[in-house]
């Protein structure tokens, strides 16, 4: 695995996983969103371009099991986020029906339920049981 692709994964793990608690408290906290994503942003494209940020290596070296978490949470998360890019974003100019809007919304949301669920499943496999299936073999 590339180094730089595991340090955005994990980054973008890391970013996912603290808006949605944000997303989850609301009120006052939703304010806190915007400047979360701008201190995401910076290192995104820090590490994009391959200038080195010591934070996710840190992060990395000091939780190595969580960071497995988020890895496979950034990953899942930045393929969900495409995704939704995709379908949403072309529904926005085009005319549909309420009941329509409603059942891609709801496709959309059962989609990322999925791949959250998905995300957990191969990383929970991957740092318990993975050394167990290479005894297997």
């Amino acid at each position: 695995m590339n180094e730089k692709t595991k340090e955005i994964c994990v980054l973008g793990g890391l970013y996912f996983v603290i808006s949605y608690i944000i997303g989850l408290v609301g009120g006052f906290a939703s304010n806190l969103s915007t400047i979360f994503f701008i201190l995401f942003v910076i290192p995104f494209f820090m590490i994009l371009f391959g200038k080195k940020v010591a934070f996710p290596q840190k992060f990395t070296d000091k939780f190595p099991k969580f960071s497995v978490y988020l890895y496979y949470i950034g990953f899942i998360g930045y393929i969900l986020l495409v995704f939704n890019l995709l379908v949403l974003g072309p529904t926005e100019f085009i005319s549909l029906s309420e009941v329509m809007q409603k059942y891609i919304a709801w496709g959309v949301a059962t989609i990322n339920i999925i791949g959250v669920l998905l995300a957990l499943i191969l990383a929970t496999r991957n740092v318990f049981f993975k050394k167990k299936l290479k005894e297997r073999v």
